[in-house]
């Protein structure tokens, strides 16, 4: 008879279990394909592991060129336009979830398979809460809290340069006359791409996709069925295809330079009214301070005792923080300034059949 597999509980068994995690929770963030390290990803990511609980971490992003350039013989030298930065701020903080096992310690050694059941069910609930803070921060949510409090930052409302309602409608009095087609999509992008103030406003920056400029689309599960429902069969076959040519995951569909994805995360903040997102490079961060054990680890995976250490208790924890990107542009009279990478479209939507 094959004998049971028991996992000990050291230093260097918790420290690989936390190293497992955090690849594993990012893996299974809804749109974790947002996200990167880079300048031209959707949602940049840092990870500054000397920082800790309540410490803000800045970084500088670099903003658009704007130089016509410098024509034939014209002086190159003395004529380069300087790089222009601006400093990001944002706060971490820290969250744990806990487990109880309900397993017993035999000689500090805890069962395999309840470990493995705990690290699986932490990895999912971190998963979920992280994907629902990304589109709470992304669609400008700012009722968002975490078990009750605001956490880190609370999620700003999008600025009125940077939000549309469907079929100009009032942000308060959404009805059926307000439903997204095409033509809304039309809108946010030219909104993106045509600020409503060019003198202080940023246009929002595609990212590349095979050579070409594209904006994420993210719709209400509501909405896409909606708009699905409108289009005909030919159109909505073509967007199709155009979509699996690019082969960008988590894509439905690609029409006029944006790819269309759907999520039942899109907030609403009022029923029937959602909140639809078109994202273009560096629209929000997410920051990861150190809360591991070691100086390598960015997540925490500690088992823990009760009952004079007779039953097991694990924890998760991170130390991180989500924010959509914004900056005080020119004149703007709006001290929290103006997104500088999303547009928020309002647009009214419900339950197929209904």
């Amino acid at each position: 008879m094959a004998k049971p597999v028991f996992l000990t509980n050291d230093p260097l068994t918790r420290k690989k279990w936390a190293k497992d995690l955090f690849p594993l929770v990012l893996k299974n963030i809804e749109g974790n394909e947002l996200i990167g390290s880079s300048a031209d990803s959707i949602i940049q990511m840092r990870t500054e592991l000397a920082k800790g609980e309540g410490d803000q971490i800045t970084f500088g992003i670099r903003l658009p060129l704007t130089q016509e350039g410098i024509v034939g013989d014209d002086t190159v030298e003395g004529n380069e336009e300087k790089l222009r930065f601006r400093n990001f701020k944002m706060t971490i903080e820290e969250l744990n979830l806990a487990v109880d096992t309900g397993g017993k310690m035999d000689e500090q050694r805890i069962p395999y398979d309840l470990m493995q059941e705990g690290k699986d069910g932490l990895q999912y609930r971190w998963s979920d809460i992280l994907s629902d803070q990304i589109f709470a921060h992304l669609c400008g949510d700012s009722t968002y809290k975490i078990a009750g409090k605001v956490f880190a930052q609370a999620p700003l409302e999008p600025d009125t340069n940077h939000i549309i309602v469907c079929n100009d409608g009032t942000a308060t009095a959404l009805d059926s006359s307000h439903e997204a087609g095409l033509g809304f999509l039309d809108r946010m992008k030219q909104q993106a791409e045509v600020p409503v103030s060019e003198s202080t406003g940023y246009r929002i920056r595609p990212i590349m996709v095979n050579g070409k400029k594209m904006y994420r689309v993210i719709l209400h599960n509501f909405v896409f069925d909606r708009l699905r429902a409108d289009v005909n069969a030919g159109a909505w076959g073509d967007m199709l295809r155009s979509a699996q040519k690019l082969g960008v995951p988590n894509v439905e569909f690609e029409y006029n330079g944006m790819l269309v994805s759907k999520s039942e995360r899109i907030r609403s903040t009022t029923t029937g009214e959602y909140r639809n997102v078109l994202l273009g490079a560096q629209a929000a961060c997410i920051a990861w301070g150190g809360a591991g054990e070691s100086k390598s680890t960015t997540m925490a995976f500690v088992p823990y005792t009760r009952d004079a250490e007779r039953y097991v208790m694990i924890r998760g924890g991170g130390i991180l923080g989500v924010k959509a990107t914004r900056f005080v542009t020119g004149s703007n009279a709006d001290s929290t300034g103006e997104d500088y990478g999303k547009i928020v479209g309002l647009s009214y939507a419900t339950r197929l059949g209904s």
